[in-house]
Parts: C-alpha cells; structure tokens; sequence
C-alpha cells in the first residue's frame, strides 16, 4: 500500500529542488545591481565590462573616489546628482561592481 502523506513529501521535495535553484538565482540580483541596471549600464555595459562608455572592471575605486566620480566627473560623463542616485545607492553599484571578477 502506498503511502499518500509520504508520497506527497517526496514529490512536494523534488520540486522544491526543481524550483529553488531557478529562484534562488533570480533573487541573487543585488540591490547594486538594480541601481546599475538603471542608470549605467546604457553606457558601460553589463556588468561594467564597457560599452559607449569604458569598462569598470577591475572596480578598484573606493567608496568615497566613486561618489566623487559620479557627483564630479573628470571624464565625458555627466555627472548624476544626488535626487537622481542617492549616495547610499551609489555605495550599492560598488557593492556590486566590487564583486565582478
């Protein structure tokens, strides 16, 4: 006789697995990745690699240098003020582009 609460766990496991790992990367998507996605990479690219704009990657800035950059460029970027990418969502993109390898 077959035993419908254990049969009901075993199938109810396999698609746990079937699904979490189709999940789980989904929801790996940082919040500095979202923020990227957003305002930078139209012009570096995914995942900073370049595009219209030069590669990010290795992102060896620190927080600070890169807040600087963004609010004062020294290149053809405009700069992106504060109401448009607050400071803590700039420290989210080098969260981020820190993790690229």
């Amino acid at each position: 006789m077959i035993n419908k609460s254990a049969t009901r766990a075993v199938l109810g496991s396999l698609i746990a697995m079937v699904v979490f790992p189709w999940t789980s990367g989904r929801a790996a998507e940082s919040p500095g990745q979202r923020v990227y996605d957003s305002h930078c990479r139209q012009c570096h690219g995914a995942e900073g690699r370049g595009a219209k704009a030069p590669s990010l990657i290795p992102f060896d800035w620190s927080y600070a240098e890169a807040l600087d950059l963004v609010r004062h460029p020294v290149c053809d970027m405009p700069p992106i003020p504060k109401s448009v990418v607050s400071d803590a969502e700039v420290a989210q993109i080098v969260d981020y582009l820190k993790t690229i390898k």
